[in-house]
């Protein structure tokens, strides 16, 4: 389906035949407007601020300041600030002129005149980078079956002022980011992890039980226990592996202070690795 859609062509055209061919979409995911004016707004009145600070500060108009907070909060307003400013424009515009469409088979993601196919079933991996800070694990399954699913609820993504993008992998190494300028982007983010996590975590369960390591990203998951890097926890000593701000923290039985972290941007399949989690402990 690539091949066909490699050239850039017009968003009417490739949509119009891919509902051709497949039908109607069962979900329907575009570009918010709103969503990219006011970031991209925001990332150039930071670049102008910044700018004007070292104008400021370097034509001798406002003195360097003596207060050593004054000070840190001046050097990142000069020289972190830019950055920031950069990232929100950049990842305002990435978003523009995206659709996604889902289907009971896959998605098609529309960007920009080329459009790429990923079936559920050749989805190996989702990453998610900028997760909301309160954004809850949720494990529907019931006492029989605990690790039916599990998925991390994004609907705060859209507060999220940098943002939330899930980077999907195709098992032939194709990708695509979607990013949380897309409306109704926590419902795709829910689908991508329902689907993707009824394929293949009946396998991974089977391949944990029998001895298998399980990598996700930083964090390696055996029969034994958790590795975090070169430390190894066994699971008997695990008290919870949760998600605490841009982290993953594992906390041992009895201690207050996390046994291990790891940035959770860092993590491949974090829905997987919860599954895994409460499958072991």
């Amino acid at each position: 389906m690539d091949d066909d859609y490699a050239q850039g062509r017009d968003v009417n055209a490739d949509l119009a035949e891919i509902t051709d061919r497949l039908g109607e979409p069962d979900g329907t995911h575009r570009t918010n407007p709103a969503s990219v004016a006011w970031r991209f707004a925001l990332g150039v009145l930071i670049v102008i601020a910044s700018v004007g600070l070292h104008y400021l500060v370097w034509g001798g108009v406002i003195p360097w300041p003596r207060n050593g907070h004054l000070f840190v909060a001046l050097i990142a307003g000069m020289f972190i600030g830019p950055g920031v400013g950069l990232y929100l424009i950049a990842f305002a515009t990435r978003g523009r002129k995206l659709w996604v469409l889902t289907y009971s088979t896959g998605l098609f993601v529309w960007h920009r005149g080329r459009v790429v196919a990923f079936p559920w079933d050749e989805i190996k991996s989702i990453q998610i980078a900028g997760t909301p800070d309160k954004a809850a694990i949720h494990y529907p399954g019931d006492a029989d079956n605990p690790t039916e699913t599990a998925w991390i609820d994004l609907s705060r993504s859209g507060r999220r002022v940098l943002g939330t993008m899930i980077t999907i992998t195709r098992a032939d190494g194709e990708q695509v980011g979607i990013p949380s300028t897309l409306a109704d982007f926590a419902a795709l983010g829910h689908r991508v992890q329902l689907e993707t996590y009824r394929r293949q975590f009946p396998a991974l369960r089977e391949a944990f039980h029998v001895g298998q390591p399980l990598l996700f990203g930083t964090v390696i998951c055996t029969l034994g226990g958790i590795s975090l890097g070169k430390e190894f926890l066994p699971w008997s000593q695990v008290e919870s592996v949760q998600r605490a701000s841009d982290k993953l923290e594992v906390k041992k039985v009895g201690k207050k202070k996390a046994w291990g972290k790891c940035a959770f941007n860092d993590l491949v399949n974090p829905h997987l690795l919860m599954g895994i989690v409460v499958e072991a402990i």
